[in-house]
């Protein structure tokens, strides 16, 4: 190109391309309602004996910019879910990304209506050497949730209900087909998309910052090449949030590890404590569920383990979360729910529009959440009411138990 046009008229095309993707970008962000908003994600653990590691977003509007302002996150943990600031730029723009007229082209011209601010200590912006590892992932996809749940009451019908997040096991032992090592990382089973105002979560798309990018691994080549039999692998039923429009559902996969010696397995993720969030009076998803069945015995796993040990026969069963719902239930079509019935997304044992996660969301044992005040700085509990956005014909605010809420966010 430089060749054939000259230097400045390849740099000039380059320029109109980034400036043409901000003037897009702050049309979109024009549109959207100016104010101040805050949005909370939490994720279940560090891994290392942390709790609870809260991503706090107060993000102002005005005109065409915003200010994502992430200070008042968690102070830095010792486990590998802390994220260099660069990291968390880029989680800030994927939330934008989200948000923006899908269009837009995605550039560095795409995010200079953007500012954020952290500060050093913090899980977001870590002082070194802290463990950054799972940083894209954890707690990437956390921020992205603080801010798009900050920004849904600014502009209802782009935010997305909560994705779910990364669980994931690996697997290292010998293959007594071929007496060589194996590792084996799991990309079946994956969890379901969020729902929004287009419509249904997408089934099984996988963790929120890949957006449904990663596919399913092949049934039948894993089978090929490790020791492992897949006995069953489908939807799982209920596991979306239920709404106007239902989050979509995860996945239900039971697998035998056909060894001869013992192995060893480790988990890296999160979502079992916290499940995918509902946005205007629609459900939570139901978290992650994963067991190891060995010798008769079974027990949970847990999202960031290491050195689990793995005997010949034992069975994975692996259930993952379903995607958040958006809107009222009530509203639901009733041709679509007679659908959902009809292909198993939804059982007739479901109370419909009541998935909130149950029990396992835990967004604290007992449906109420210790809740954090900015304005004192003080803690306690409260409930909200939530509705969807005004034009959409809904009638007066309903109550929604078992959920946290903090004043961060729309829910």
């Amino acid at each position: 190109l430089l060749g054939e046009y000259g230097v400045e008229t390849v740099t000039a095309a380059v320029d109109e391309i980034l400036d043409s993707a901000e003037r897009q970008a702050r049309a979109c962000i024009r549109t959207w309602k100016d104010g101040v908003y805050r949005g909370e994600a939490i994720l279940d653990d560090d891994g290392h004996g942390i709790t609870d590691v809260h991503i706090r977003a107060t993000v102002t509007k005005r005109g065409d910019a915003l200010t994502v302002d992430l200070t008042d996150s968690h102070p830095q943990v010792k486990g590998f879910v802390n994220s260099s600031f660069p990291n968390t730029m880029s989680a800030v723009h994927m939330a934008l990304a989200y948000l923006i007229d899908p269009r837009t082209p995605k550039n560095a011209g795409t995010f200079r209506p953007v500012t954020v601010k952290a500060k050093q200590g913090t899980v977001v912006w870590p002082f070194p050497p802290a463990p950054v590892t799972l940083s894209t992932n954890h707690c990437a996809q956390e921020i992205a949730e603080a801010v798009i749940k900050a920004l849904a009451k600014a502009c209802p019908d782009r935010a997305m209900a909560g994705w779910s997040r990364r669980f994931r096991i690996a697997i290292q032992g010998v293959n007594p087909r071929t007496q060589r090592q194996f590792i084996w990382h799991m990309f079946h089973a994956r969890g379901g998309g969020g729902a929004s105002s287009a419509g249904d979560g997408w089934p099984t798309a996988g963790e929120g910052q890949a957006a449904g990018g990663i596919k399913f691994g092949s049934v039948e080549v894993t089978e090929a090449r490790f020791p492992l039999f897949l006995e069953h692998h489908e939807f799982r039923p209920d596991s979306g949030g239920g709404g106007k429009f239902r989050g979509g559902a995860g996945s239900v996969l039971k697998m035998r590890v056909e060894i001869t010696e013992p192995a060893k397995a480790n988990t890296a993720g999160d979502g079992v404590r916290y499940a995918p969030y509902g946005l205007f009076g629609g459900g939570d998803g139901l978290p992650h569920r994963y067991r190891l069945i060995s010798r008769g015995r079974s027990r949970f796993l847990k999202t960031k383990e290491v050195g689990v040990p793995v005997l010949p026969g034992d069975v994975f069963c692996v259930e993952s979360a379903g995607g958040g719902g958006w809107g009222d239930p009530r509203r639901r079509d009733p041709r679509a729910h007679a659908e959902d019935l009809a292909n198993g997304f939804v059982t007739a044992k479901r109370r419909q529009g009541n998935k909130k996660g149950a029990a396992g969301s835990r967004q604290r044992a007992g449906g109420e959440r210790n809740t954090w005040n900015r304005r004192t700085g003080e803690t306690g509990k409260r409930r909200a009411e939530s509705r969807e956005p005004s034009g959409h014909g809904v009638g007066p605010a309903r109550r929604r138990r078992g959920r946290r809420r903090s004043g961060w966010g729309p829910g």
